[in-house]
């Protein structure tokens, strides 16, 4: 039963919920202004639960922007007459997104304007929002192939090849789940776009589509350098018409790919495009070209429209039969270039213009400029990729003034640059100087991105020799760091991430920049002085492990085994004697534990561990790695700084497949104090590298001297709360996260971030080369 209306109770004050003087705009309030506005009765009349429900909304935006909370109450009853309470969370969190991203004046726009506002249709109108189903289609979709994506709302639906775009809301049927499938089937276009080559048409087939289309096209001049699919275009007198047409065929090809791979999705939507069909707009009073091309939509669609003219529907069929031909898995967008020029033919037969029909929701458009620089961008981050690779392989391979290598029984770029990536083998192995060396599974994925993108992998990715061998061939790879504070999104290494706001009980949307690289070497003198000084450590911690690594345990009740199971026979016995079936598992077995562990460090080297921390964190990490050899478990080690959310570093010191050795020990003798300690990004990027290790047992253990803290807003309970957040987000991921702290006292906030006893302090630095292990054997055993 709904709560009766009433005035504010004292302890709901409006006025109280501000800190006077109040600043809006340019101009000071008091609390006589305020109550000359009528703010202490903004909510009088409204039942107590939506009082309740009003009040804790404005505090939060009022903790982040005492102005918004201000317009909120002014405009909460005239909001709620447009939405329900239930939506009222979501609605705040639109507006500190807005504030996020755009600024006050922005926010306060979509606060004043209520419906009027263009985002509020999108958000609260009829369909299905982009907003709803955006995590899921990402998910989806970088599941569908092995590059990633991202995903963005725009007026224009199409891809540059790193981002799809799609629209803000659909409402094009009835059903929700209708419109869902409808965007679930406009990112899988736009993602095979990209992985089946629409945008990689070989700029060397073009004068042979010239001399097969005869006097129909010809190449300006002033087009040469232009993107290839964009001069394919303007190789007609009509180029609008040649798009549509391409786009059209290709599509066709798309759904051959969608037909063989997803049956499921292609069953679906078949359905859905005879609805779209249905939806079309009258198509009779358009010019012939139009209507031909009208009619191949219409009939693609599952909606066939005969034509009156016998001529104009001998054209569609002759296109048709053009278009069938591309719906086989063996077609590329060669194929399809060459098919658009014969239908431009027959079609031109037509006199008059062509008016652009409507289009095809799903279809999209064609942005090849856009996608060419897209193409390029990920082309230099995966030649970068593949070329520190290539140097990780050469490490152990001998110096000496020239490497020759090799690719085996690979097809020359020109013959497979027609292919499409599944068609073609990708390598298992490369020739360096003749002797066939694994590809690992890193390096297989950047080439068959290569391959996607050329076709085969160009010689000068792998043309090494003199000084560019070894380690000086590795540096030359690496990108300079600079000096600037701000990462860019598309730069080397970097990676975005959300970031949970405690205030308004949601993420901020791609929040953080954090870039993943390798740690800078040291004086591989100080790993030698450490190994030494505490060689009878070492040598101690060793045989500790080795005990853990010979334990075994006595199973009972087995069917099969090296003794009887005296108390299992007895059972058996008496059960056999009250003419009960007798078990058969009466022998026992001694069974040696199987390790199966894959654990990350997570080394805090923010600003405030310089000096003694700092050495006995390296000190540390390389007892506890010579310890570990004796176990075989899997582990990795990062270090990690921070400094604002535009820029966090997570150093690379050990991968977690990388062998322990030389390089190793130089990063952490390398390892210095930096800025700040921003916990939240490394903690998630760390559970993404983790959650793709297949191991019983996942730790992540973070060696920290203090609590969250960066140079913006990232303190106190901000900095508290996305940790934590990101530590529960860890644990569903399967990973058990655990703290070590270096403080001379406990803190409360370790036990509300990590739970109980998910960490420990150590108020003695010197005790921390002989508490990490000890920690370690405690954890895995």
């Amino acid at each position: 039963m709904e709560s009766e209306p009433h005035r504010q109770e004292p302890e709901n004050d409006l006025l109280s919920l501000f800190v006077l003087p109040l600043e809006i705009g340019s101009r000071m309030y008091d609390a006589e202004d305020l109550e000359e506005q009528g703010v202490p009765g903004l909510l009088d009349g409204l039942p107590a639960d939506t009082q309740r429900v009003l009040l804790h909304h404005a505090r939060t935006l009022i903790s982040i922007k005492p102005e918004l909370g201000y317009h909120f109450l002014f405009m909460s009853k005239a909001l709620l007459e447009r939405i329900d309470l239930s939506s009222l969370e979501e609605w705040v969190s639109l507006v500190l997104d807005i504030f996020d991203v755009k600024g006050l004046n922005p926010a306060k726009e979509f606060i004043l304007e209520l419906d009027r506002h263009p985002l509020f249709a999108q958000y609260w109108g009829k369909g299905v929002s982009f907003h709803e189903v955006g995590g899921i289609l990402g998910n989806y979709v970088n599941a569908l192939g092995h590059r990633n994506f991202h995903l963005e709302p725009s007026p224009i639906h199409y891809t540059d090849t790193l981002t799809i775009y799609l629209p803000e809301r659909i409402s094009t049927f009835p059903l929700k789940e209708d419109n869902a499938l409808l965007y679930k089937i406009m990112v899988t276009h736009k993602s095979l776009q990209a992985d089946l080559g629409t945008y990689r048409l070989n700029p060397k087939e073009i004068p042979a589509i010239e001399t097969a289309a005869g006097s129909e096209v010809h190449e300006h001049p002033n087009q040469t350098k232009a993107p290839p699919l964009l001069r394919f275009f303007t190789l007609f007198p009509d180029h609008v018409l040649a798009e549509d047409l391409f786009n059209f065929m290709e599509t066709i090809r798309i759904e051959g790919w969608i037909e063989a791979q997803l049956p499921g999705l292609f069953r679906e939507m078949k359905r859905l495009k005879k609805e779209l069909g249905m939806k079309r707009p009258d198509s009779s009073d358009l010019p012939g070209k139009s209507r031909i091309m009208e009619n191949l939509i219409m009939q693609w669609l599952g909606n066939s429209q005969p034509f009156k003219e016998t001529d104009l529907g001998e054209m569609v069929r002759k296109i048709r039969r053009l278009s069938g031909s591309l719906n086989r898995p063996e077609a590329t967008v060669q194929d399809t270039a060459y098919a658009v020029t014969k239908a431009f033919r027959t079609i031109n037969e037509i006199p008059g213009f062509y008016k652009p029909i409507a289009p095809v929701s799903f279809m999209g458009i064609l942005k090849p400029e856009d996608a060419e620089r897209g193409r390029r961008k990920r082309r230099e981050a995966t030649r970068v990729q593949f070329r520190e690779e290539l140097a990780k392989m050469l490490e152990d391979f001998p110096q000496c003034e020239q490497v020759e290598i090799e690719i085996p029984g690979t097809d020359d770029a020109h013959s497979s640059k027609s292919k499409t990536p599944s068609q073609q083998q990708i390598p298992h192995e490369l020739l360096l100087d003749g002797n066939p060396v694994p590809v690992p599974e890193a390096m297989r994925k950047i080439i068959t991105e290569i391959y996607e993108d050329l076709g085969a992998i160009p010689g000068a990715y792998m043309a090494i020799a003199d000084d560019m061998s070894g380690h000086s061939f590795r540096s030359l790879c690496q990108t300079p760091t600079g000096t600037s504070n701000v990462l860019s999104e598309h730069g080397k290494g970097v990676h975005v991430y959300d970031e949970w706001d405690y205030r308004r009980k949601g993420y901020r949307k791609r929040w953080v920049l954090l870039r993943e690289s390798d740690a800078a070497t040291g004086d591989p003198a100080f790993a030698n002085n450490v190994l030494e000084r505490y060689r009878g450590m070492i040598q101690t911690i060793k045989r500790q492990f080795e005990r853990i690594q010979t334990a075994q345990r006595l199973l009972k009740k087995q069917k099969e085994g090296d003794r009887v199971d005296l108390d299992a026979a007895i059972e058996a016995l008496t059960d056999g004697r009250a003419g009960l079936t007798p078990s058969e598992r009466v022998f026992s077995q001694i069974r040696r534990d199987r390790r199966d562990i894959a654990t990350a460090f997570l080394i805090d080297l923010s600003g405030s561990t310089k000096g003694w921390i700092n050495d006995m964190e390296r000190t540390a990490l390389l007892i506890l790695s010579e310890a570990l050899q004796v176990l075989k478990d899997r582990f990795a080690i990062y270090g990690f700084s921070g400094r604002t959310r535009k820029r966090c570093e997570l150093f690379r010191i050990k991968g977690i497949e990388e062998a322990y050795g030389e390089p190793v020990k130089e990063r952490i003798s390398g390892l210095s104090p930096l800025d700040y300690t921003r916990m939240g990004p490394p903690i998630r990027h760390v559970t993404g590298i983790l959650r793709r290790i297949e191991a019983r047992t996942r730790l992540m253990i973070t060696l920290s001297d203090g609590k969250p803290d960066d140079y913006d807003i990232y303190k106190g309970s901000y900095g508290i709360e996305d940790t934590r957040q990101a530590l529960l987000e860890s644990r569903e991921a399967g990973i058990h996260p655990f703290c070590i702290t270096i403080d001379k006292a406990e803190h409360s906030y370790l036990s509300h971030m990590y739970g109980p006893a998910n960490y420990v302090f150590i108020d003695d630095i010197a005790k921390l080369p002989v508490r990490i292990p000890e920690i370690y054997r405690k954890l895995t055993t």
